[in-house]
């Protein structure tokens, strides 16, 4: 077979600038931007500019753990999208030159719930949330441990599935009732500002929950 499947643990890239007016890789099937929904097969095509030197192309996405080595043309690879998720998925072709380099392509492709499912609930982790406001000067490496934390969100829908909804990509927002006591950046870390207790809302169309965030002075 010319095909040959394995799991994606990590690559070290070098990748290659390349002169103007040439394109090396490109991912010709689905374009940026498709929508899909969660259960579809996906085809990914890919295509080099002629005379270049491919040995392979290394497909991979960003949310869904397969992935697949096309030793020749035409570069191929076909996955499904469990049901459970949605959002934004990026699509990598990673060419493998003659040489060793490495030329590569990316699309990024939308997956949307079907209209008839909708989000019924939110669920929090951790709630509460306890963290420690550190004296002024303390070690960048204390701060991140003890000061920030950073909430998980799960969306309860009407279809039965739990489905991760962390990211703003997928509408999720975040406020804070006290930012002097706690702050949240828009993908829901939270970092705490001073002692005292403070709550904070993640709404999600015209659903919300609320996390007790707990903040006591540490001195040392």
């Amino acid at each position: 077979m010319r095909k040959v499947i394995f799991a994606f643990i990590g690559l070290t890239l070098l990748i290659v600038t390349l002169p103007s007016g040439t394109w090396g890789l490109a991912i010709t099937k689905p374009i940026s931007g498709t929508v899909f929904h969660p259960g579809d097969n996906v085809v990914v095509k890919a295509e080099a500019s002629p005379g270049e030197n491919l040995q392979g192309i290394f497909f991979f996405t960003d949310k869904v753990d397969e992935s697949i080595f096309d030793l020749q043309p035409p570069y191929e690879f076909e996955f499904k999208i469990e049901p459970d998720f949605a959002g934004a998925l990026t699509i990598v072709a990673d060419g493998k030159l003659i040489d060793s380099k490495h030329v590569e392509a990316r699309v990024q492709i939308i997956v949307a719930l079907p209209v008839d499912v909708k989000l019924k609930s939110i669920e929090i982790d951790p709630n509460p949330v306890l963290l420690y406001k550190l004296p002024t000067g303390s070690d960048p490496n204390r701060i991140r441990i003890f000061e920030t934390k950073k909430l998980g969100v799960g969306g309860i829908f009407t279809d039965g599935i739990e489905r991760e909804i962390t990211s703003s990509a997928v509408g999720t927002t975040y406020t804070s009732s006290d930012e002097k006591i706690v702050t949240v950046s828009p993908e829901g870390e939270v970092k705490a500002q001073g002692a005292g207790t403070a709550t904070i809302t993640v709404r999600n169309g015209g659903v919300k929950a609320d996390v007790k965030v707990i903040v006591k002075a540490k001195t040392r």
